[in-house]
């Protein structure tokens, strides 16, 4: 007979990554408003954004992180840094950057390239073993994650540019998942001794200095009180830094923790769905292709967290 408890712990590894796959799902379309006013003009610059988001996000963590910080070796310290570093910051400013040129679900599908590189750095420099159904898990949501793009793009009108355009800010996304690929394979690795929180909070806190530097001396004090618009802006930044970034990245360790790191990175094969929604939501058309897809996505993730029955 299995006990309540352990039917808790079954389900809790399932529950954390839809909830994970619904607030980053909804950070794209959080950093949209911050980036552009209600009329489509700039409003916040990207750099500013994302150094806001990070700040942000390490203050609502302060008090952890000043009680654990002492607690830290320095080869600990030296890895946490790292993660605060290659793990939130460059990505934080690579989508906020990007998405000024692409839309916001766009970035969310791109974001599904994650557990790739989780896997592939993991083998290259961890020794990772992938099993058979992971690899199959993957390939399947990585075929849902192409689908749903491809029909995302279908619905937008072609223009005398071309595809040129959207080169350079589709790459800066995918340099921010090769960074997601290595920061996660750092937690997993080097930093299985300490608790989510304290990763959590101790990378944030040392990205958050220079980061509320950046802000300090940027545009954007200035533009949340003479901007129509600053206000709506900076309550966008407040919950993308707070619970998009600060309390999403306290789950995601910790389903490392629970699980592993190929399987908690692909929470971002279901972070296209919201993403799409959130885009159909925001005025972007969503078709029965893009439903299709995301089931099909959908069966990638329960691929990669089956358990072999032996």
């Amino acid at each position: 007979m299995v006990s309540h408890s352990s039917q808790k712990q079954r389900w809790a590894p399932t529950l954390t990554l839809l909830l994970l796959g619904f607030v980053w799902g909804s950070s794209f379309i959080l950093m949209k408003w911050g980036l552009f006013a209600s009329d489509g003009s700039p409003l916040f610059p990207p750099l500013e954004l994302a150094a806001m988001r990070i700040a942000i996000a390490g203050i609502a963590l302060l008090p952890v992180s000043l009680t654990h910080w002492k607690k830290l070796s320095r080869p600990q310290w030296l890895w946490v840094s790292f993660i605060g570093l290659v793990g939130s910051f460059v990505p934080a400013v690579l989508f906020a950057t990007a998405q000024t040129e692409l839309p916001s679900a766009m970035a969310g599908m791109l974001n599904a390239l994650s557990p790739i590189w989780t896997l592939l750095i993991g083998f290259a420099l961890f020794g990772l073993s992938v099993k058979r159904n992971q690899l199959l898990g993957i390939g399947t949501g990585f075929i849902g994650t192409i689908w749903l793009i491809q029909a995302q793009g279908s619905v937008h009108t072609h223009t005398s540019e071309g595809v040129e355009p959207i080169l350079i800010p589709s790459l800066l996304l995918v340099i921010a998942t090769v960074c997601y690929g290595i920061s996660v394979n750092i937690t997993r690795e080097k930093l299985r001794k300490l608790s989510s929180p304290v990763i959590a909070s101790c990378s944030l806190g040392l990205a958050a200095m220079p980061a509320s530097a950046i802000v300090i001396n940027g545009d954007i004090p200035h533009l949340i009180v003479s901007h129509p618009d600053g206000l709506q802006g900076l309550i966008a930044v407040g919950i993308l830094g707070a619970l998009g970034t600060a309390g999403a990245l306290v789950l995601f360790n910790q389903l490392i923790a629970w699980t592993s790191a190929v399987t908690a990175a692909s929470v971002t094969y279901i972070i296209p769905i919201f993403a799409a929604f959130w885009g159909w939501w925001d005025g972007e058309l969503l078709h029965a292709q893009h439903l299709a897809a995301g089931l099909c996505i959908l069966l990638g993730v329960w691929l990669t967290n089956r358990k072999n029955k032996k």
